[in-house]
């Protein structure tokens, strides 16, 4: 009887601990070195880097210690000692190696990230010391070590003839989490790294349903068949403000991300390549009417391109009043042909408010012609320049502003795209260049004055807020959660499991 009740508690034990969440696609192979449709919460899970982002700085995370050299150009990172894989492989400098070569293997690939092009060499002096040498110095180099991808650690067993640029064998990390199950449309299991050297989850299964829509998401939370939401587009500023009334639920947000806004095309084969053009539809945009009515003064009002409250960005900037009748002066005798504006048809929040801006062009004389577009072709029409308006974001901590503003330098965005005929291109490259050579916090100041200066009086962005990731979760399954320091840490491994009454 005695071993019956048992394996009731221990069956029970295991059941209680599993935790369902929902997310609009499969988290894909989970390359840690490439990009989509891998994505990034499974990354940040199955993965780790030489240090970690948080909200006191850089920490250590493989690395346990390290010291900078050679006037900024020599990084020289102490591994912690016995690390292992999920597989129970060896971590050490020569698996970090490998992963360099893996990486760098596929080095266009990573173009828009400063570091890539910053790194003359690297070696395993010793399985616990690996060094890394840069061409200049660079004053992000531990943020972009750790980012969710692409310098984040595979063990060597798992790539394919030593390359991972054309897949893996399996995600095998040295993260909290190891994915165990991945059925197609369906579900994504992951279960805890019995070698992780953190601490231990408190759950024993993450399920992760697929429900591409997120109308489905909120049904599945309330009808008690998901235990928590989070992530950015998953729960909609409306479906937050109506959950957080009701007391079986616990809402949850994080510290302000990167910035949610607009972008205008300045190419010159587009309509929005006028000046004056793109002047009038930014002042005519009734920005607080959207922050109020759409957003519902859940995120922080944004004024500019990166938070004030980042490194080098709080330079002065004046911001943009809303002024109807000095846009109707801009455009005075001037014709122009429909606009197009570009949005993600199943996110609820971008169509009300491009709708919102239709409605407000319109009182200045113009005509906007609304795309509803599929996520990929959305984010593929950002990079090939198809549209005269269109939704970006920055990308919050720890990429804005430094590894942002290297991503302009290359095709790969749409900020690229809608600088690329700016008449002061040249120069607003040059600044990127000096910023991305630059080692004194006095030099860099003054660079990200004069660029974010001239960036803002191009007219090529219309900020909207600075973003907020949400969260929900049921009070009577979890005891509390919070959201990490990157738009896509979700710390399921710091979750606590509510203690059921005896």
């Amino acid at each position: 009887m005695k071993i019956i009740l048992s394996l009731i508690f221990l069956f029970s034990y295991v059941f209680s601990t599993e935790i369902i969440s929902a997310w609009n696609v499969n988290a894909g192979k989970i390359n840690p070195h490439l990009y989509s449709p891998n994505q990034m919460y499974a990354q940040v899970m199955v993965y780790q880097g030489l240090v970690r982002y948080t909200e006191e700085g850089i920490k250590p995370e493989i690395a346990e210690s390290w010291d900078i050299s050679n006037g900024g150009k020599t990084y020289t990172f102490r591994i912690k000692k016995d690390l292992k894989f999920s597989d129970g492989s060896p971590l050490d400098a020569y698996a970090i190696q490998s992963n360099f070569d893996a990486i760098l293997e596929n080095k266009s690939r990573h173009s828009w990230l400063g570091i890539t092009n910053k790194i003359k060499s690297y070696k395993a002096l010793n399985p616990l010391v690996f060094e890394l040498e840069l061409n200049s110095p660079y004053v992000a180099v531990l943020n972009e070590l750790s980012l969710p991808r692409p310098f984040r650690i595979i063990s060597p067993g798992a790539m394919i003839n030593k390359s991972t640029k054309d897949g893996i064998k399996a995600p095998i990390g040295s993260g909290p989490f190891m994915l165990e199950e991945s059925v197609l449309g369906v579900r994504d299991v992951f279960v805890p790294n019995p070698y992780f050297s953190g601490k231990k989850p408190q759950i024993s299964r993450l399920v992760m349903k697929i429900l591409p829509d997120a109308h489905a998401r909120i049904l599945a939370f309330e009808s008690g068949a998901l235990d928590i939401l989070v992530g950015r587009d998953s729960i909609s500023r409306e479906n937050f403000k109506r959950l957080s009334q009701n007391p079986k639920y616990q809402m949850v947000t994080s510290k302000p991300q990167g910035t949610f806004q607009i972008v205008l095309n300045a190419s010159r084969d587009r309509p929005t390549s006028n000046k004056d053009l793109r002047k009038a539809i930014i002042i005519a945009v009734n920005k607080n009417l959207i922050w109020e009515k759409i957003l519902l003064q859940i995120d922080p009002k944004a004024d500019f391109l990166f938070n004030p409250l980042l490194p080098f960005s709080n330079v002065g900037l004046e911001k943009v009043p809303f002024n109807v009748a000095e846009a109707k002066k801009l455009l005075k005798d001037k014709k122009f042909k429909p606009l197009e504006f570009v949005y993600i048809a199943n996110n609820p929040t971008q169509k009300a408010i491009a709708e919102a801006v239709a409605l407000d062009l319109s009182k200045i004389g113009l005509e906007v012609k609304l795309i509803a577009s599929e996520i990929i072709s959305f984010y593929q029409s950002q990079k090939n320049g198809n549209f005269d308006l269109i939704f970006n974001d920055t990308w919050g901590n720890p990429y804005d502003p430094h590894s942002f503003i290297a991503s302009m330098l290359v095709p790969t965005h749409a900020d690229f795209t809608i600088q690329k005929d700016l008449t002061n291109k040249k120069d607003i490259d040059a600044n990127i260049y000096r910023i991305l050579n630059a080692y004194g916090d006095k030099e860099l100041q003054q660079e990200y004055t004069n660029l974010l200066t001239a960036l803002h009086q191009s007219d090529i962005y219309l900020p909207l807020a600075y973003t907020l990731v949400l969260g929900v979760y049921r009070k009577d399954k979890i005891q509390s959660y919070h959201f990490g320091n990157m738009e896509s840490e979700f710390l399921f491994e710091e979750l606590e499991i509510r203690k059921k009454r005896e």
